[in-house]
């Protein structure tokens, strides 16, 4: 059970996320990746698990680094799309990784018209790497760094992103599907809303932040409830929102 519940870690929550994750999913081997898996060759692939699941082995970070580079994942280096994230929840220790959602989507072929997204997660030294399985069911020599962190902020910048409403106009975004797990709580000064795993706001005009904050005792809540819903920590949610501030 516990495998599940870290399976649905593995969504990127930023506007582009969906498109990115599909085209990282059905992307053909890159160079690095084909050179990464010379000691799984066609004839030597490991089959599928009892359970149906694809193979997959935990490599360190620095072991894992070619498949994170190849799906968009590059070390943080200075601030977050001209933002800085001023404070990390105790549990948050892994390190700070990058993702260019829209440069991802370009490179991928895909257009992101005057939207640009990237999301940083706190990665720690022990990534997943499954191997792809086609669609009838046979293990491909392909594989996929699942880069699951406890955290995951997004600063997108759209110049008609004028206020948070906007914002759901323009993606056509539901509050509803947002908070999907425990009701939604304006914040304090406004701009946005929050709850115990996620805040959306926009700081500036022109400027969204969405923040998704999901630990062990999440899941356990997760886990316990019928309907997988959460109450979380809507206390450690608005610490962070308070201490994103422009670079």
């Amino acid at each position: 059970m516990m495998r599940d519940m870290t399976n649905r870690a593995k969504i990127t929550f930023g506007a582009l996320g969906l498109i990115a994750l599909t085209a990282t999913a059905c992307a053909p081997a890159t160079e690095t990746d084909a050179a990464s898996s010379g000691a799984a060759q066609e004839n030597a692939l490991p089959p599928l698990g009892a359970d149906g699941q694809a193979p997959f082995e935990q490599l360190s970070l620095e072991e894992a680094a070619p498949y994170l580079e190849a799906q968009g994942y590059l070390p943080a280096e200075g601030d977050l799309n001209g933002y800085e994230v001023g404070h990390l929840p105790e549990d948050v220790e892994g390190t700070a990784y990058d993702l260019d959602h829209t440069a991802l989507a370009d490179a991928e072929g895909h257009v992101a018209p005057d939207l640009h997204e990237v999301e940083r997660s706190w990665l720690d030294d022990g990534i997943e790497v499954d191997y792809l399985v086609d669609d009838f069911g046979e293990v491909m020599s392909e594989r996929e760094a699942i880069a699951v962190s406890s955290l995951y902020v997004s600063v997108m910048r759209r110049d008609d992103f004028t206020d948070i409403e906007t914002f759901h106009e323009v993606m056509e975004t539901e509050m509803e599907k947002e908070f999907h797990d425990s009701p939604a709580r304006e914040l304090p000064n406004g701009g946005g809303h929050y709850n115990g795993s996620t805040a959306i706001f926009s700081p500036e005009p022109g400027v969204v932040v969405h923040i998704h904050y999901v630990d062990d005792a999440y899941w356990a809540q997760v886990e316990a409830s019928e309907d997988l819903t959460a109450e979380g920590d809507p206390e450690e949610v608005l610490r962070i929102v308070e201490g994103i501030t422009p670079a």
